[in-house]
Formats: C-alpha cells, sequence, structure tokens
C-alpha cells in the first residue's frame, strides 16, 4: 500500500469520517459566533471536506445526517434561548441516535461507528456548546464597555485644550473632545453627547 493508498484508507474509515464530519460541525458553527478570526472557518472547511470525501465512499444514512444537523441545531438554540438545558438534552439524545444510524444498515461490522465513540463525542459536543459556544454568545450579548449610552453625563478631565477640539480623559479611557467653548487643561467636563468617536462635552458648573 503507497502513501495515497493508506491517506484514502484512513480517511474513510467510518470513524475518522464520522469525527472530521463533528470537527467541521464545530469549527463551523464556532466561526458563525466569531466571525473574522480565520482561524474556525480554515479548519471548519478543511474538515468538512475531508469529511465528506471519506463518507462518499460509505453507505450513509441520509437521516442519521439530519438528526446531526438537527442535534447542532438544537445545541445552537439552546446558547440562544437559555432553555435551562432542555434543547442540550434534545440535541444530545438527536446526535447520539444521528450517530448510530449514520451508516445503512446499521449494525455490519466494518462500517459500525464504535458506541464508546459515539458516547464521547455527544458528551464532548455538550460540553462544547454549554461551555464554549455559550460562553461566547453571553460575550456578544454584553452592552459596549463604551458607547453613547455609557459615557454620556460622565465626567472626565481635559488633557489637550478644548479650542474646539481637544482630548479628554475619562476613567480609563483618552478621547477626542469637542466643546462650543475654549476649555482648560485640568478642567472638569461632562460628557453630553458624541459624534462618532468624538465626545462633545461642557465645562462642569
Amino acid at each position: 500500500m503507497n502513501i495515497a493508498e493508506a491517506i484514502w484508507s484512513f480517511l474513510t474509515d467510518p470513524n475518522v469520517a464520522y469525527l472530521l464530519l463533528i470537527l467541521g460541525l464545530w469549527a463551523l458553527l464556532l466561526a458563525i459566533f466569531t466571525p473574522g478570526t480565520g482561524f474556525s472557518e480554515g479548519v471548519a472547511v478543511v474538515a468538512l471536506a475531508l469529511a465528506f470525501l471519506g463518507l462518499s465512499q460509505l453507505p450513509v444514512n441520509v437521516a442519521g445526517l439530519v438528526l446531526i444537523a438537527i442535534a447542532f441545531g438544537l445545541f445552537v438554540a439552546d446558547a440562544h434561548f437559555q432553555t435551562h438545558g432542555l434543547l442540550t438534552v434534545s440535541g444530545a439524545v438527536a446526535l447520539f441516535l444521528g450517530s448510530f444510524f449514520l451508516f445503512q444498515p446499521a449494525g455490519v461490522p466494518g462500517i459500525q461507528l464504535s458506541l464508546a465513540l459515539i458516547g464521547a463525542v455527544t458528551l464532548s459536543s455538550v460540553a462544547f456548546f454549554a461551555i464554549v459556544v455559550s460562553a461566547v454568545v453571553r460575550l456578544y450579548r454584553l452592552p459596549p464597555r463604551t458607547g453613547a449610552t455609557t459615557v454620556i453625563g460622565m465626567e472626565g478631565v481635559v488633557r489637550d485644550p478644548l479650542d474646539p477640539i481637544g482630548t479628554v480623559q475619562l476613567p480609563g479611557e483618552l478621547w477626542t473632545a469637542r466643546a462650543d467653548e475654549p476649555i482648560g487643561a485640568g478642567e472638569t467636563v461632562v460628557v453630553d453627547g458624541l459624534e462618532g468617536l468624538t465626545l462633545h462635552v461642557k465645562r462642569k458648573t
């Protein structure tokens, strides 16, 4: 067996193709939740391409694939809607059954997934979505640390004189600011507006 045949034999192993499919789905959904990194997208493309290359040579049960897709959809829905684990449990059941029936006919030696592998993947997927994806979703739901709704009304100290544009030090951040009247360095101002990334301030009275 040459190298090409060995690689092909490896990719068409049911357990390997299945693991690549799951890895690709993990990476794909992580890329959706955290777009722009490039890493998750790359892993998803490579893993899914290799998975479908292997699966194309195996007797795949479409119903099994559909159940796996539904499982991941339920995991994502639970991360978004916070159903206290109800959808995650449903997703785990769908993933286990979809994995068990992924190859047809189920139970035929040589093309059946290991039950230990199915169990490990199911538990790992639940943990992945419960910890990683849910944390990412919560992070994206947080309001901006500093923005129009948080800086207005805050007090700051002028660092560079405002005549009419200068800089103002807010707690932990230095901002470009504009005022309607000259304000000298060291004076205290109050933010009363935000124009793009420039504060509009007035002298504290």
